[in-house]
């Protein structure tokens, strides 16, 4: 008998499974341990386990190192409760605890959260709960959250309440989201009604009340108003528009990855079923936020800047044209249409690039590393605002409508579109770029010995700052997809600041243990490993097995390993 299954870490006692065939190397010791320990466990029934390497850094490093893996050291856990997001979070579910305990009957559906959900009060009653009964609120919350995290919060002079009931809360923009959605399908309904098209008023009918009927907890969850499981904090959904008892199925990304696996004209399969993003999900009354920017890939600048703002000038000299991006708050949506059966694995249209915007705070000190002899300096871990953008295909962006959210790769030679509901619209498109905006904890290195004469240094710094982040991850012991990288701009030393920071709004306290000396040389060391050979690519030029994964596809042309390696052989060895 086979049996396949994503679930075999969860201690079961499978009693006479005696072979395990796993599909890639599992991402620590821990996992290794959990999923192999299913099979064998009966007295005289020795277990077996196969694992298949794919042709990736992870993978093929154990498949070199298998000691590592098979050895079951464990590191301990580490675990930040400081992410301000997070905290948040589980401060609205305190509030909303107390908040249905006194009203149980809201606690049923969305219809019953609301009240009327044409014109709610939801958040207007529950913001009025909450100043009622703030002492008795905040001694609970004093007792949950860590001290060094109340002033931050507000909780001094009642800043906590708007944060997770003003206007801009989750909780806020929630009520806003499903308002719009129930009346624009009831706007729908009506004007089918007087149409006769009875297609469409049934399913407008079944729309409404599928958004109406929706359990609370679920509600909440799925808007990210209360913690759930998973550390994604930013996130958005592909809401697909469906009825109950159709296609249930729930698209959810974080929203530095849902600007492009979401973005409009994208596919995805889910439940069996091909889903294709129509656009933006469009609120009435409400604006997709929209910054301006301009970057210079030559000299690897990024700036940006809001309306009504002088255009600043760039660091390098060159003056580009400006572009602008919108960040899709509210998600994306497919069109009524229903989701077809699936004749291959869509492709992946287009890909994200990281930008470092600029520290929170005041620029933080730097530590010089080895002490003695300086051959790498490291800003200390700080917040910093980071940007991440999909711009299209070749950098086109995409064809906007401001008014219902409609997206599209190339401008329409018609002067009409439908909305995502199928009727006819007439707004305008504007050409944008889909933009996440987020603060996380940021870690410079300024690399400091001379690169070889006639290196071409953009690409040169992008293959160190991938080899770091593999590096790093191999050090920290946790995924690479947890931590990131790119490459600012410096006017004072031969090779750019290389940016490392944990891949989380809010930060997860990572980067900041490579400000130990012993932990960076041996992140060096472990990026040196990877940049070796043992991938089997040729020096100039790269491959999965070294330094490029789906998240650098932007510069995976670039990405050269052979240059990496001597450079990093050249660092080390000078290292005392």
């Amino acid at each position: 008998m086979l049996s396949c299954s994503t679930t075999f870490e969860l201690g079961v006692d499978l009693g006479d499974l005696d072979t395990i065939f796993l599909r890639n190397v599992p991402p620590e010791a821990f996992n290794y341990a959990q999923r192999v320990g299913r099979a064998g466990r009966r007295s005289g029934h020795p277990g077996f386990a196969i694992t298949y390497c794919k042709r990736g850094p992870h993978d093929l490093y154990h498949f070199a190192e298998p000691n590592r893996m098979l050895s079951g050291k464990v590191q301990p856990p580490v675990l930040t409760i400081r992410n301000e997001k997070i905290v948040t979070r589980h401060v609205a579910a305190i509030a909303l605890s107390f908040f249905f305990r006194a009203f149980a009957e809201r606690f049923q559906t969305v219809e019953s959260l609301f009240k009327d959900l044409s014109s709610p009060s939801g958040v207007a009653e529950f913001t009025a709960f909450l100043v009622r009964n703030r002492p008795q609120l905040e001694e609970t919350i004093r007792g949950v959250v860590p001290e060094d995290m109340l002033a931050q919060l507000g909780l001094s002079d009642g800043r906590w309440i708007s944060e997770i009931s003003g206007e801009n809360s989750r909780f806020a923009l929630a009520e806003a989201e499903v308002s719009s959605d129930y009346r624009s399908v009831q706007d729908l309904r009506k004007a089918s009604f007087e149409k006769g098209d009875d297609k469409t008023v049934v399913w407008a009918g079944a729309r409404a009340k599928t958004i109406a009927q929706e359990k609370v907890l679920s509600f909440l969850s799925r808007k990210a108003v209360i913690p759930k499981y998973g550390f994604p904090v930013d996130v958005v959904e592909l809401d697909t528009q469906q009825t109950q008892g159709a296609f249930k199925v729930s698209l959810q990304r974080d929203l530095s990855i849902a600007i492009s696996e979401f973005a409009p004209t994208s596919k995805l399969v889910a439940n069996k079923k091909e889903w294709t993003s129509y656009g933006l999900k469009k609120v009435a009354g409400k604006e997709w936020p929209k910054t301006f920017y301009a970057r210079c890939s030559i000299h690897n600048v990024f700036r940006q800047w809001n309306e009504g703002e002088p255009e600043p000038t760039l660091p390098c000299g060159d003056r580009l044209r400006a572009h602008k991006y919108v960040i899709p708050q509210f998600g994306f949506v497919t069109d009524r249409d229903k989701p077809k059966d699936p004749k291959a694995r869509p492709a992946k249209v287009f890909s994200t690039r990281p930008y470092f915007d600029r520290y929170r705070g005041p620029e933080p000190e730097t530590i010089p590393m080895p002490a003695a002899s300086p051959l790498v300096g490291i800003r200390k871990a700080s917040p910093g605002w980071m940007v991440v953008l999909c711009e299209g295909r070749r950098g086109e962006g995409f064809y906007l409508c401001g008014a219902c959210g409609a997206g599209f790769r190339t401008r329409p030679r018609q002067n009409s579109h439908k909305t995502p509901q199928g009727q006819d619209c007439r707004g305008t498109l504007e050409q944008v770029s889909l933009g996440h905006e987020f603060v996380t904890d940021v870690l410079q290195m300024q690399f400091h010995p001379l690169p070889p004469s006639g290196t071409d240094i953009v690409p040169f710094a992008f293959s160190l700052a991938y080899a770091v982040v593999e590096g790093a991850a191999e050090v920290l012991e946790v995924p690479s997809i947890d931590l990131s990288a790119t490459v600012a701009h410096s006017e004072l030393h031969a090779v750019p600041p290389i940016i490392l920071y944990d891949n989380v709004p809010g930060g997860a306290g990572l980067v900041a243990r490579l400000e130990r000396e012993d932990v960076l040389k041996g992140c060096l060391q472990a990026a040196l490993k990877r940049v070796e050979g043992g991938c089997g690519c040729t020096p100039n030029t790269s491959c999965y097995g070294c330094l490029r994964s789906y998240r650098n596809q932007f510069v995976h042309q670039l990405l050269q390993r052979g240059p990496i390696q001597r450079y990093l052989e050249s660092v080390l060895s000078a290292w005392v």
